[in-house]
């Protein structure tokens, strides 16, 4: 059966980078955020944020940063109040420079899943409550092809009246 976006989760093709956008009725259990792009050829690091907000400083509830530094490995973390909280590693490297990849972080009750390329990676738990989270933040050394966000239940629907 095909999966037809609901209007508004139409896929995002080709963003600029940095990335730095709402996401669509805000994080909720059951969402899932499907990225794919390529690492440059000379990737040092890449870095995909879930931010609480769009300006620089805003809190990061999760940051997600691929590093090729010759101690190749992917470091977890997040951000409050400008200090970052204890980081998480894993010492190993799901991505090869100018190979396309397909990036999924699904949406849980107690974490952010990370699966790369249709394996399992990481689990990292919440550290700030996913109703803050307003925006995500892709930057680095990589080609964004695409950015879809599916599913989720938006507890209330966004009104903006500015």
């Amino acid at each position: 059966m095909a999966f037809v976006p609901a209007p508004g989760y139409q896929p995002t093709y080709n963003p600029t980078l940095p990335y730095n956008q709402p996401i669509p009725g805000g994080l909720s259990v059951g969402m899932s955020v499907y990225i794919q792009g390529v690492p440059s050829e000379h990737m040092k690091r890449f870095f995909v944020n879930f931010a609480v907000g769009q300006s620089p400083g805003s809190d990061i509830a999760f940051h997600f940063n691929p590093r090729f530094d010759g101690l190749d490995k992917v470091v977890f973390n997040s951000q409050q109040g400008g200090h970052w909280g204890k980081e998480e590693r894993k010492r190993e490297m799901p991505f090869r420079k100018g190979c396309p990849f397909e990036l999924v972080f699904m949406i849980l009750p107690e974490h952010y899943k990370v699966v790369v390329n249709g394996n399992s990676f990481y689990e990292f738990g919440h550290r700030l409550p996913l109703q803050m989270v307003t925006h995500l933040q892709v930057d680095g050394d990589v080609q964004l092809q695409s950015i879809n966000f599916i599913g989720g239940q938006p507890s209330h629907p966004q009104v903006h009246s500015e």
